[in-house]
């Protein structure tokens, strides 16, 4: 049986892959207060009003809501979705660029709700610190096979195998710089 991801697990991935692997670590063990971050914190901020459901009464909204997917073994919740527009919105705290990351957890949303027989129009990305938004057209085929291939590697990761080099500019904003071996010392606080 495999295991299920949790949607929010992509972004980190791309993000940094040995992310999760301190994430599920300080998870378990520790409160997650000792690790959060202003962006992190900030994060928590701007989706606290969907996660409690208190973004919009009306009930074409789904928000806060769990989805899934069989086909892709993803389990996660979603931020905001109109069933009567079939418009799909991820929330971030700030939007500088539109990454991958951010596109595949859209994606997964979009798979997930599909199978749980929504249809999903279209999806955007909303900044709130900005008030912008950020259309994402649906997968192709190319994308589609990128975030199956992401899947993949999240699944068979490895952090005593990982050789990569590591960007210096993530690790200056990761919340876990300071319990990692990719951070060069002399950047330490």
């Amino acid at each position: 049986m495999e295991t299920y991801l949790m949607i929010t697990q992509i972004n980190d991935f791309i993000f940094c892959p040995r992310s999760l692997y301190f994430h599920n670590f300080l998870l378990n063990n520790f409160a997650p207060d000792n690790f959060r971050e202003k962006p992190q914190i900030q994060g928590l901020a701007a989706h606290a009003s969907f996660d409690q459901g208190s973004y919009s009464s009306c009930l074409h909204i789904l928000q806060g809501t769990t989805v899934y997917s069989s086909k892709y073994h993803l389990l996660g919740r979603i931020d905001l979705f109109n069933t009567r527009t079939g418009c799909l919105t991820e929330r971030k705290y700030s939007i500088t660029a539109v990454y991958d990351g951010f596109r595949y957890q859209l994606y997964a949303q979009l798979f997930a709700l599909s199978e749980m027989g929504y249809q999903v129009r279209n999806m955007i990305l909303y900044s709130s610190k900005d008030n912008k938004k950020y259309p994402i057209p649906m997968p192709d085929q190319e994308q589609i096979a990128g975030f199956e291939q992401t899947l993949d590697s999240i699944r068979n990761y490895s952090p005593e195998l990982d050789h990569s080099i590591p960007n210096l500019n993530k690790c200056r904003k990761c919340n876990y710089r300071e319990i990692c071996s990719w951070y060069p010392e002399e950047e330490r606080s």
